[in-house]
């Protein structure tokens, strides 16, 4: 997946893996507007929670050393 952005003139490409799935349910999410990342980024372990849209369950999510999004049960 490519994203880019535009930010002080310059161009962003970055081919990491945006999408990702709930453990519990499958329900697909995409962090195309960094939403979860600038959460990641926020927190000491670089991780964050998420509660299903579907089930109601939260999940952890985070980046691994690849860039790619990560999710897993909690």
């Amino acid at each position: 997946m490519t994203r880019r952005k535009m930010k002080n003139g310059i161009i962003h490409i970055s081919y990491s893996k945006i999408d990702f799935n709930c453990p519990h349910w499958g329900n697909h999410y995409r962090d195309d507007e960094d939403k979860y990342l600038d959460r990641c980024n926020g927190n000491k372990n670089g991780c964050t929670t998420i509660k299903c849209n579907r089930c109601d369950q939260k999940f952890g999510m985070t980046y691994n050393i690849m860039g790619d999004a990560v999710s897993f049960e909690i």
